[in-house]
């Protein structure tokens, strides 16, 4: 049952390019980033690290902001100009990858690699998997 849900056509196309689900593991670090899961954390504090990385992860540091003033801290020009800047990186990196260059050049560079590998498996055999030291 669960081998024929993770071969559907539908979820092999998407692999095809060599797509992940980059932006579950890209939240996943916000949250575990206030939250180290190293670290104990009860329900609570991983509940609010959530709620926290749900705003950086949407709309940058200026939720956070808000939370604070709202809880009664005065927020500098420090950390005004901090969040102004990192909303401003985070447009322009975002504007860098979704032109159509980019895409094509990360699209190719996975291919090459892709194929670079391929060519090392083929030449030196596979070195790890299961069952391999046996």
């Amino acid at each position: 049952m669960i081998y024929e849900d993770l071969t559907t056509d539908d979820l092999l196309e998407r692999c095809t390019g060599a797509n992940t689900q980059n932006n579950n593991e890209s939240f996943n670090h916000c949250v575990w980033q206030l939250a180290p899961k190293h670290v104990f954390c009860g329900k609570q504090i991983v509940e609010i690290a959530t709620q926290c990385a749900v705003c950086t992860f949407n709309e940058g540091y200026d939720p956070i902001i808000k939370i604070l003033e709202t809880m009664g801290c005065t927020i500098g020009p420090s950390a005004a100009h901090f969040a102004a800047k990192y909303k401003n990186a985070r447009i322009t990196q975002a504007n860098r990858r979704a032109s159509l260059d980019s895409k094509e050049a990360r699209t190719a560079r996975r291919t090459e690699q892709s194929i670079e590998h391929d060519v090392f498996e083929e030449a030196e055999g596979i070195l790890y998997g299961p069952g391999i030291a046996d």
